[in-house]
């Protein structure tokens, strides 16, 4: 018997259904972690000038005493800390990655976080939001992503907009109709282009966009509440999410898509595909920095006795141009590039964050312009299953050095140790906290589902000193 529901009904009894028993260890302990690896990238984020005008923004425009922003500790509205948050932890660009749907948790996570802590959300609450929207964002983010990316599209401000109003509806215990409508609702605000990328001159709306998707969501949250109604079919509709914002149709899937693809909900778990940056930048630039890590692993490198570098992937990772572009207009959109990438780990040993600060040295600015981009068969072949870099370094001496790695660090098949996590978190935050703060933030993260109510993790994450503009 043919299911009449569509596919955002289906969706939100899905979310309403679900119960944390129903949820695989390993897919609780993914929710935890990205939990754990938002608040640091928060937190890094924080101490970035636009983190701080994000912050002073939502204490004088989004006034309130509802929710806690990361880093200062101030309380602001919902809506404030949902966008503050959400633009402190997309800044570094260390944000969690997932092959279908780019990043989720920039958007996801600060939301959750807002409407958790002004509704007394329990942490196990707070772990099955974050799975379903997961667990709808990856299999539409598959559907639309190659649509969107053509036309210029952000994923973060539309699907984010989307997933975060299921998991955030889910934390504030909506019931059926008005969960349908908060969804719905959040469909229409959905919005946001890669124009940043392309941008000379200032631009902060790589990371704003994210911050309006989380506060898009609590948005359409409030909307819902107060009883405004949205469209039924905002996501398979005939003028639907899918036919403005995916491909197009098909006699077989006219609206888009295959009802198939969601047959599997509460068995197969889309959060278990989650994978975590282990440097800055791009994600699809850190196969090339593992493999110069790879190299220097090997012994010393003198990098002005290089003569020439040839650099092979996959071909996603050279497309758009911005991904291989030497000459990139600002250090904001830097860490896009994979010859920027690999010419300041060359440089510098390590791609953290702050290694970028050295993306326009003179000698930097060299190798990047050295480095001979290709799209390997063998690579290209593997992908999107491994995401591998083969790195060939010549010498002036005629020494060859070099590496090869079939798929980068962090993703599922070769995640990052708990201890690499908390590394990751104590770099992000060492002028913020001690390491016995990272500790205690790590372990009330890890113990999330033990925590009667969300406001208790954020209450912690205040620094110990306010950072001043």
């Amino acid at each position: 018997m043919s299911d009449s529901r569509n596919l955002l009904e289906q969706i939100v009894d899905y979310a309403i259904a679900l119960r944390y028993q129903d949820i695989p260890t390993e897919a609780v302990e993914l929710a935890k972690t990205i939990v754990f690896d938002s608040i640091g990238t928060g937190l890094g984020g924080y101490q970035r000038e636009l983190g701080l005008k994000a912050v002073h923004y939502a204490e004088s425009a989004m006034a309130g005493d509802d929710a806690t922003l990361l880093g200062g500790g101030q309380r602001v509205s919902v809506e404030g800390a949902a966008f503050a948050n959400g633009v402190m932890v997309k800044i570094l660009g260390m944000d969690d990655s997932h092959r279908s749907a780019g990043h989720i948790a920039s958007q996801l996570v600060p939301a959750v976080l807002a409407v958790g802590e002004a509704n007394n959300t329990s942490g196990e609450e707070m772990i099955v939001a974050i799975v379903a929207a997961y667990d709808f964002a990856v299999r539409v983010g598959g559907l639309v992503r190659p649509a969107q990316r053509e036309r210029g599209l952000d994923l973060k401000g539309t699907l984010g907009a989307i997933s975060s109003a299921l998991a955030v509806a889910r934390c504030a215990r909506l019931d059926r109709e008005a969960m349908i409508n908060c969804v719905a609702l959040a469909a229409d605000l959905a919005s946001g282009t890669e124009q940043y990328v392309y941008e000379g001159g200032p631009c902060d709306t790589k990371d704003l966009i994210a911050g309006f998707a989380a506060r898009n969501a609590v948005f359409a949250l409030r909307l819902a509440q107060s009883g405004f109604y949205g469209p039924r079919g905002a996501l398979d509709g005939e003028y639907g999410f899918f036919r403005a914002f995916g491909g197009r149709g098909s006699d077989h899937a006219p609206h888009g898509y295959e009802p198939e693809l969601f047959a599997d909900l509460g068995r197969n778990f889309a959060i278990l595909g989650t994978g975590f940056k282990p440097h800055g930048g791009c994600r699809h630039t850190h196969q090339a920095i593992d493999a110069v890590q790879a190299i220097l692993g090997d012994g010393p490198l003198d990098i002005s006795a290089i003569e020439s570098i040839e650099l092979g992937t996959y071909g996603y990772a050279t497309r758009p141009v911005f991904r291989v572009d030497p000459n990139p207009p600002s250090r904001e959109v830097a860490g896009l590039s994979i010859r920027v990438s690999t010419g300041v780990a060359l440089q510098q040993g390590s791609a953290w964050p702050h290694d970028f600060s050295a993306w326009d040295d003179p000698e930097v600015r060299r190798l990047r312009n050295l480095i001979d981009v290709q799209v390997d068969s063998e690579i290209e072949a593997d992908y999107p299953r491994l995401n591998g870099c083969r790195l060939r370094v010549t010498l002036d001496t005629g020494e060859l050095r070099q590496a090869y790695l079939p798929n980068m660090k962090g993703e599922p098949e070769f995640r990052m140790t708990r201890d690499e996590m908390r590394e990751k978190f104590a770099v992000l935050t060492r002028d913020l906290f001690a390491g016995g703060h990272v500790d205690e933030i790590y372990q009330r993260c890890m113990n999330l589902e033990s925590l009667a109510d969300i406001g208790d993790l954020l209450r912690i994450c205040a620094a110990r000193e306010p950072v001043v503009a």
